[in-house]
């Protein structure tokens, strides 16, 4: 009973006494440097986001910057690709030009045949530089990753075998890597 006599007088004391109150007081608000801290450490906190946003958004422009590169430089290896296949074909043109002038003044069937022949032996060899290729197809058994199946037909050949090449196909070749360019279109025996 006299603990809390003793409790109710220091209450009281309190409440009456300013200097007691005062104290409380102070205890219950951050003093002045109390505040600068927190400014402080507020404001670097601001100072880091700030920041922290500056680095973020100079890497999106970074990203955005690397996109448009990469899309240029893909357009540019494109056309010099273009080139470069275009550039193996125009002596074939040329012999073309040629075989076609010498007709012209020539009736020798045979060496305009004989001619036309090297031109095709050469524009082989032109795709052939570039990494393109004929897709074998007679006497092969039907592939339809590379073969067209337009028509069937009995034969003595076994079922699902190509017996004739209506057109040739080809395929490009670039390391492990292959890709269709035409099919070749074939009769198939049943």
């Amino acid at each position: 009973m006299e603990h809390a006599k003793q409790e109710d007088s220091t209450k009281q004391e309190k409440d009456t006494n300013p200097a007691g109150a005062r104290e409380e007081a102070e205890a219950a608000e951050p003093c002045g440097r109390d505040a600068e801290l927190r400014e402080d450490k507020e404001s670097g906190l601001a100072e880091k986001l700030e920041e922290a946003k500056d680095k973020l958004l100079r890497k999106i422009a970074e990203f955005d910057n690397y996109k448009k590169r990469t899309a240029k430089e893909k357009t540019e290896n494109f056309s010099m690709g273009v080139c470069d296949a275009v550039a193996k074909l125009l002596p074939v043109m040329d012999n073309l030009d040629r075989a076609i002038a010498a007709a012209e003044s020539n009736d020798d069937k045979d060496a305009l045949l004989s001619g036309i022949k090297m031109v095709r032996n050469q524009f082989a060899d032109a795709l052939g530089d570039i990494g393109v290729s004929e897709i074998e197809a007679v006497g092969k058994a039907f592939d339809p990753e590379k073969h067209n199946a337009v028509m069937m037909e009995d034969s003595e050949e076994a079922s699902n075998t190509v017996i004739d090449e209506l057109a040739k196909g080809y395929i490009y070749k670039s390391g492990d890597n292959e890709r269709v360019i035409r099919h070749s279109m074939v009769k198939v025996s049943n």
